[in-house]
């Protein structure tokens, strides 16, 4: 397994957001395999991303947590159910959740290092 070097800076939440309304101060989570934030990025923790399974059980729990601003996921993927409640949770815990979509070619080249949103 290569491990990529992909580095990102995420320490925000985007302007006129939820969290920033209700919230200046927070911790910024990010469940990612492939991407960290960058060192010197405060109040910011970096988990390695549980199983798909996992995952909307963990972003409950960080979100309930009541010391959450943002959530970044590598690649997210939320069905149905789960995206419903996530979405309640967010909105009653002025929390903003942001997929990365994380892009790596096969020979590991090109595209390595890119992170593309939808911001």
């Amino acid at each position: 397994m290569q491990i990529s070097n992909n580095v990102a800076q995420l320490s925000f939440a985007f302007e006129g957001s939820p969290a920033s309304l209700s919230r200046p101060r927070g911790w910024s989570y990010l469940l990612a395999n492939s991407v960290a934030f960058k060192k010197d990025t405060p109040h910011s923790i970096r988990m390695q991303k549980p199983t798909e399974e996992q995952v909307p059980t963990w972003i409950a729990k960080l979100i309930t947590s009541g010391q959450c601003k943002t959530i970044y996921v590598e690649n997210l993927m939320l069905k149905g159910q789960d995206r419903d409640k996530i979405r309640m949770l967010c909105h009653r815990y002025a929390v903003s959740i942001v997929n990365l979509q994380v892009v790596n070619d096969d020979n590991g080249y090109a595209l390595q290092n890119v992170v593309m949103g939808p911001w």
